[in-house]
């Protein structure tokens, strides 16, 4: 694969659209004044405590794109979604080309709560916020050879709250340390949630 000179310094990087998915703590949720019984999912009120961010999540789909930039001669080389595989970039078993084709998505199975069975210091509000940019970047130093081999996608199916799993990915390269990128952060989304009883 191209390395684009081993005589420059050189930098590998995602860019896509993704999501942050994190959880705000409750203090307390909202019962029915006389009967005491939990309200309705959609009529909770919230009292908003401490905030985290959990997991960062790039759209494994046809907005993400690989550079490989030459930092020293300004040239670029991009390497479109459809072609990760194709390329030897991607090596698992899914095909980006044909979800772009099949759209091959699962769909979800929706499970309501019966909120009788959780106190109130088992609820939490998870949020799950968009962004686009960059995703990480990895950058090479002059001689330092470049192999694609070492570029790992973890690739899962998100939940996001809607009808179908979102396909979503994790990126690392083995053994170098992932610059963070410049994200624009978008629309935030919240939703109930209780904590899994062991």
């Amino acid at each position: 694969m191209d390395n684009i000179d081993l005589n420059s310094n050189r930098k590998l990087s995602i860019i896509g659209n993704g999501w942050f998915v994190g959880k705000i703590s409750l203090d307390y949720i909202v019962r029915h004044s006389c009967t005491g019984a939990i309200l309705d999912e959609e009529d909770f009120e919230f009292e908003e405590g401490v905030e985290e961010i959990c997991s960062q999540f790039l759209s494994f789909s046809n907005s993400m794109q690989i550079i490989l930039e030459n930092i020293d001669l300004k040239k670029k080389k991009i390497f479109e979604f459809k072609n990760l595989k194709r390329c030897g970039i991607y090596k698992g078993n899914l095909d980006p080309e044909d979800l772009i084709l099949t759209n091959s998505f699962k769909k979800i199975t929706l499970e309501k709560a019966n909120h009788w069975d959780y106190e109130d210091e088992e609820y939490y509000l998870e949020f799950q916020e968009n962004w686009r940019g960059i995703y990480g970047e990895f950058i090479f130093s002059k001689g330092e050879e470049i192999d694609f081999q070492k570029l790992n996608f973890t690739v899962d199916q998100l939940d996001l709250g809607f009808d179908y799993y979102e396909w979503v990915c994790r990126v690392n390269y083995e053994g170098k340390y992932k610059e963070k990128g410049n994200l624009v952060k978008s629309k935030r989304r919240k939703r109930l949630k209780v904590l899994q009883k062991n």
